[in-house]
């Protein structure tokens, strides 16, 4: 679209009476005259909000309570992107707050350039920061994050970049380096909703590090029998965390049953935890992928008191765990998982 002008503004909108802050985001696209739509999703503490406005004229309005400044993305669709996903110029990445921020573009909402909000200022120089560490050991992005929180000490956008910048790759947090940099939080952080999150993930991922005894549990399996981890001690055995509606996970079955049938035979075995919450999905899936292993659940979908206990919020994961009861390691995949158990079981 030619000479697009898109503005938005996020402005203060906290009547004395209300507990919560509010946002309110006028939006304004001129020379758009297709229908469209604006999508904000936010981050609120742990789970997602979700807030849409449509529009013929380019003009647009948005409000919502945001209890602090929040992960968001920003989508604007238009034309033929209605039915589905916007193109990539046409999302943005960035933090909202109760204060006034005024986002304005030419042509896409990803190359806006940001005014207002100090918050915002704050996630822009995050993000300059990450772009040039992404390559960077992980002595080096713990040395410049710190030097990050120091100066921006208030800032949300510091429980955020902890959360991102250690998932390590694989899906859970560094329980190394996530506490040291934790530390380093203004006590306001600590004690908010998001801080406090935050060091609930990081008290489960001290109890699942590498080293230390894999929290026990005991859950039913297929035929409603109790199934304790307590009973595979003397035998490495594989902690999947999977369920049948998982793409990722239906595609590395294939995987996990060869390296289980090339290693059953040698004090090796796997015990699956599925986060369905249909017994009959996760009945026919397990036949369907001709799983041979211990399965268990309690049909509780992301609340699964085992996928609870080891911090589990993306399938697939796993942790392998030693004879002694001892995480060994954690989400090993495909050839990974290969050259580890090759490692331990010659």
């Amino acid at each position: 679209m030619k000479n697009l002008f898109f503005c938005f503004a996020i402005v203060s909108c906290l009547p004395a009476f209300a507990q919560k802050p509010v946002f309110r985001i006028q939006v304004n696209v001129a020379n758009l005259k297709s229908s469209a739509k604006i999508i904000l999703t936010i981050r609120d503490v742990d789970h997602w909000n979700e807030y849409t406005a449509e529009s013929k004229d380019g003009k647009f309005s948005l409000t919502g309570e945001i209890r602090e400044p929040s992960l968001a993305y920003v989508v604007l669709k238009y034309g033929n992107e209605l039915d589905r996903g916007p193109r990539m110029g046409n999302v943005l990445t960035t933090f909202v707050d109760a204060k006034p921020v005024t986002i304005v573009t030419p042509d896409s909402v990803r190359t806006a350039t940001l005014t207002g909000s100090p918050v915002q200022k704050e996630y822009a120089a995050y993000e300059k920061l990450a772009a040039g560490l992404q390559s960077q050991g992980s002595e080096e992005r713990v040395k410049a994050l710190s030097e990050f929180i120091k100066t921006h000490p208030q800032s949300f956008v510091n429980i955020y970049a902890i959360m991102n910048f250690f998932i390590d790759g694989r899906l859970s947090v560094d329980d190394k380096y996530c506490p040291q940099l934790f530390a380093l939080l203004s006590p306001v952080l600590k004690n908010s909703l998001s801080g406090k999150s935050l060091q609930k993930d990081l008290d489960i991922a001290t109890r699942t590090a590498v080293g230390v005894p894999a929290p026990a549990f005991v859950q039913a399996d297929t035929l409603g029998k109790s199934v304790s981890l307590q009973s595979f001690k003397g035998r490495y055995v594989l902690i999947d965390f999977w369920a049948s509606w998982c793409r990722p996970c239906r595609a590395e079955n294939p995987f996990l049953l060869a390296t289980y049938n090339k290693y059953k035979g040698k004090n090796f075995t796997v015990l699956g935890v599925s986060l369905d919450n249909k017994k009959d999905s996760w009945l026919k899936a397990i036949h369907k992928d001709k799983l041979r292993w211990t399965q268990v659940s309690d049909l509780r979908y992301y609340e699964n008191e085992v996928a609870l206990l080891y911090g589990v919020k993306t399938i697939p994961q796993n942790f392998l765990i030693g004879p002694d009861g001892k995480i060994i390691a954690k989400n090993l995949h495909r050839d990974e998982l290969e050259k580890k158990l090759k490692e331990l079981l010659p």
